[in-house]
């Protein structure tokens, strides 16, 4: 290999793929992976990797509680975006300013993650809403990185070092067919509306109402749901919810997803569930299995 870039490879991937590799080599990982070591890996290679990591953490049918346990913490360490950002992809995306369409946006964030980044909202009419926006151009970054994951673990053979941990080919595959439907705002507001009008009868389950009129391919906008994250067992004790009830309730529901409906959320964790007048709500519906 002659160190400069090929045919196959221009320019900006191949100072891409060099930044990859000085990040693996920086870590040492022929030296052998550890889940510490591995999450501070992913944080270091940026947005996608931070995304793969994320879905790992939820897959302990395939890695081990110690590693998925770490994972987790890659769901609140993704740097915001500059507000003024969020302010240019509204404008491009609605074709006006966003002040001509919203009372107020929060611009501090409710949460930033590896695909889009939520603010609150208040509309002309006084409803509180929630605007999810993509991060620009961030299609266009995973599918390189996507690409050049593969030319790095085939060029420092780490299918060695990592088999006992994952199998890299294997993640990545999971991660580029649910990313491309996350990255599509207009599926991820059709599921949220299927999952809504599925359980429209049942009393303690709920979803955001989707607001067509503000969505996007690049912004989805839904009901603002306050109430309490269902990890938050203080807060749920002080208001005088049972625990118990609340858990055998969610474990009948999502059996009754997978098993009688059919269509289920494939991303259930402590973040997209809140418990809300009495009722537990599902949100985020970007990743979801039949």
């Amino acid at each position: 290999m002659s160190g400069q870039p090929n045919r196959e490879t221009n320019p900006s991937s191949w100072k891409r793929l060099k930044q990859i590799v000085g990040i693996l080599h920086k870590y040492h990982i022929e030296k052998g992976m550890n889940p510490v070591k591995l999450r501070l890996i992913l944080e270091d290679l940026g947005p996608t990797y931070v995304k793969i990591g994320q879905i790992m953490s939820t897959r302990q049918d395939v890695f081990s509680k110690r590693y998925c346990d770490e994972l987790v913490k890659l769901r609140s360490s993704v740097t915001p975006l500059p507000y003024e950002t969020i302010v240019e992809v509204l404008k491009q995306e609605y074709h006006e300013a966003p002040g001509e369409l919203f009372e107020s946006i929060d611009e501090v964030p409710l949460g930033s993650a590896s695909i889009a980044q939520v603010h609150k909202a208040v509309l002309k009419d006084g409803r509180p809403v929630v605007l999810k926006v993509q991060r620009p151009g961030i299609y266009k970054e995973m599918e390189e990185d996507i690409r050049l994951i593969r030319k790095a673990v085939k060029l420092l053979n780490l299918s060695d070092a990592l088999t006992s941990v994952v199998d890299m080919n294997t993640v990545v595959d999971e991660f580029w067919t649910t990313a491309k439907q996350e990255m599509d705002f207009h599926h991820e507001a059709a599921c949220a509306k299927r999952f809504k009008k599925t359980y429209k009868d049942a009393k303690y389950i709920n979803a955001p109402e989707i607001l067509d009129e503000y969505t996007t391919h690049r912004v989805l906008a839904m009901e603002y749901i306050g109430g309490i994250e269902i990890d938050d067992t203080e807060q749920l004790d002080r208001q005088g919810y049972d625990r118990a009830e609340i858990s055998k309730k969610l474990a009948y529901n999502y059996i009754n997803q997978i098993i009688e409906v059919g269509f289920f959320h494939a991303d259930p964790h402590s973040g997209n569930l809140r418990i809300d007048n009495g009722q537990i709500v599902w949100i985020d519906f970007g990743m979801m299995g039949e």
